[in-house]
């Protein structure tokens, strides 16, 4: 079925939607997680390089070490040619 241009958005409008995914998925994720709690739900966390299971009544318990996949200086970022995000390239 063909678009209308109508239909069509900027590369500005675009780029201006995607500027918005990560404060979107990070209150996404903030929701979930005060909706578990409050729901009496055990929430598991990341935090100082362990996996904990936090309860709902606050209790902390370990539940195992974390160990990274790959280790990435902070601040660094590159994006190989087989990256998904780099379909736009």
């Amino acid at each position: 079925m063909p678009r209308s241009s109508e239909d069509v958005l900027s590369e500005e409008a675009i780029q201006e939607l995607e500027a918005q995914i990560p404060a979107k998925a990070s209150l996404a994720t903030r929701m979930a997680y005060e909706k578990a709690k409050s729901s009496g739900q055990t929430v598991l966390l990341s935090k100082g390089g362990f996996i904990v299971a936090e309860c709902a009544d606050g209790t902390e318990e370990v539940v195992c070490a974390s160990t990274p996949r790959r280790k990435v200086a902070t601040g660094s970022f590159r994006i190989g040619p087989r990256s998904a995000t780099s379909a736009r390239t």
